[in-house]
């Protein structure tokens, strides 16, 4: 039979996060799940880390690239081996509450939607909380809403696999489940939020660097949703405005 939920989870030298990262599913109270790990060519200790786990948890399948081939086609690897009714993504450096899966499937069951996202917290690269308000999400969001703001954030994301039907990560865009998110609201895609705080972010990933994020964000909207110069500005000026916000309540 195949499980409920596939979780994926791309990891590039994640030696000092990934054991909890992994635990943290291990831990739901959802059990019905495969985790896929792939180790995008690490050359730390993770794949050492994550094979000791796996010999005691049959729900982990490993995959291993020889070299380091960017956490869009480690994502796209996994999805196409992916069986279960719906996928979860989460990243080797953050992890969930418990109840995060059985909450999310119980919503988009209730709702027969398309995807469910969550709230999050944030944590320092040593995993203590840093000084910054959690991130509480819509209750909804939609194509137009999305332009406005990203409100998805990937750990979070639990999306019908058949929803996600030949598509995949672009890894030409610095935030590739961004544009993934957007592809799917443009075609009439749902998507739902659990404002309960359900996930843990670490901080001083790719995020961290704001000025490439800014301007990728134009591109995003100039080049791959091709909107005009004066939307563009527009969607620009809210999305620069809500990060002003969000750093002076840092």
């Amino acid at each position: 039979m195949f499980p409920l939920v596939t979780v994926i989870m791309p990891a590039y030298n994640s030696m000092n996060t990934i054991e909890q990262s992994v635990k943290s599913v291990l831990s739901q109270t959802m059990p019905d799940f495969e985790l896929l790990v792939v180790d995008d060519g690490s050359q730390d200790e993770t794949f050492k880390i994550i094979s000791e786990i796996a010999k005691k948890d049959s729900r982990i399948k490993i995959l291993k690239n020889d070299r380091n081939l960017g956490v869009a086609k480690a994502r796209n690897m996994a999805l196409e081996i992916a069986t279960g009714k719906y996928v979860a993504f989460l990243d080797s450096d953050d992890y969930w509450e418990k109840e995060k899966l059985e909450k999310q499937v119980e919503l988009l069951e209730g709702k027969a939607g398309d995807i469910c996202y969550t709230s999050y917290r944030f944590v320092n690269s040593e995993g203590m909380p840093v000084k910054r308000l959690p991130y509480i999400v819509p209750e909804k969001t939609d194509y137009k809403n999305m332009l406005r703001e990203n409100v998805i954030g990937l750990s979070t994301a639990l999306v019908r696999r058949d929803a996600l039907k030949g598509r995949e990560f672009d890894g030409r865009w610095f935030h590739e489940d961004y544009v993934l998110w957007l592809d799917l609201l443009r075609d009439g895609k749902t998507a739902w939020g659990l404002q309960e705080v359900l996930v843990t972010y670490r901080t001083g990933g790719r995020s961290s660097d704001k000025l490439n994020v800014a301007i990728n964000r134009w591109r995003i909207y100039r080049y791959h949703e091709r909107l005009p110069v004066v939307l563009s500005l527009y969607y620009f000026g809210i999305y620069a405005f809500r990060g002003i916000k969000k750093r002076i309540n840092i």
